[in-house]
């Protein structure tokens, strides 16, 4: 039992990498599809990729599905991810349903499934998630209670291109600690203003976001004039880069 609840916790710490919260007042545009391919990198080394696709009809009372798949092959461990969140009434930060799944190389099952939903109790909307582990043949599930506003990661890859130039807070957001299963509130984005950085090999001047908070390092988002995501960094050694299929998809040997 003991071996089964480490397990669990170390795949929690493989969702903490894509996993986290958003909450503000921007609106997204409605329309068309939007397909985007990110490199993920650690200390340097390009280890996965990350597939973000936006689907959103004409009509502005249709949810907005966000599907998001990722591969990892870092330190001998090859673990792919999918991500599936829609976004009710045009709002990037009102989340109707999100659901994910973390399946391991070699196995045919999903070892990590997650679902986060709202249910109605004596007319009160309430948020949770329920999370299910298959280690082998056994099966742990737990059961979270969510704030409002509780979004995904993937949601903050929709909402930073969006955000205004302009220099202070301009988001205030919730933070899913997945190692801990802890919801840490009032994590902020702020605009940085434009700094010159290298970007496969050029020199660009991109408008900087940064956000902080407790239980986490800092992240940075970098996003140029026509407000395109271009690079992200979780602390010093986590990176992602947007690129093109050719370059970032990459399956590993055992898929």
């Amino acid at each position: 039992m003991r071996r089964g609840k480490v397990l669990f916790a170390a795949t929690l710490v493989i969702l903490a990498v894509v996993f986290s919260i958003g909450h503000g007042e921007v609106r997204g545009r409605r329309g068309g599809v939007a397909d985007r391919w990110f490199v993920i990198k650690i200390k340097g080394q390009a280890v996965g990729y990350l597939h973000a696709v936006r689907k959103a009809s004409g009509d502005a009372s249709a949810p907005i599905l966000l599907e998001h798949e990722s591969l990892v092959d870092w330190k001998k461990e090859k673990v792919w991810l999918s991500v599936q969140t829609y976004c009710e009434d045009n709002n990037y930060f009102s989340l109707g349903k999100a659901s994910a799944q973390i399946r391991r190389a070699g196995e045919d099952r999903a070892t990590l499934e997650a679902v986060m939903e709202k249910e109605t109790v004596y007319g009160c909307s309430k948020r949770k998630m329920r999370l299910v582990y298959r280690p082998g043949d056994k099966k742990y599930e737990l059961d979270k209670k969510l704030p409002e506003h509780t979004l995904t990661a993937f949601t903050l890859l929709e909402l930073i291109p969006r955000l205004p130039f302009i220099e202070g807070p301009v988001v205030e957001f919730n933070f899913l600690d997945m190692k801990k299963m802890k919801v840490r509130k009032k994590h902020k984005i702020a605009y940085l203003g434009l700094e010159k950085i290298q970007i496969k090999g050029q020199e660009r001047a991109l408008h900087k976001f940064e956000q902080k908070g407790s239980g986490i390092k800092q992240v940075h988002y970098w996003v140029d004039d026509n407000h395109q995501l271009l690079r992200i960094l979780k602390g010093k050694k986590e990176e992602l880069l947007l690129s093109s299929r050719a370059e970032a998809w990459k399956r590993p040997v055992g898929w």
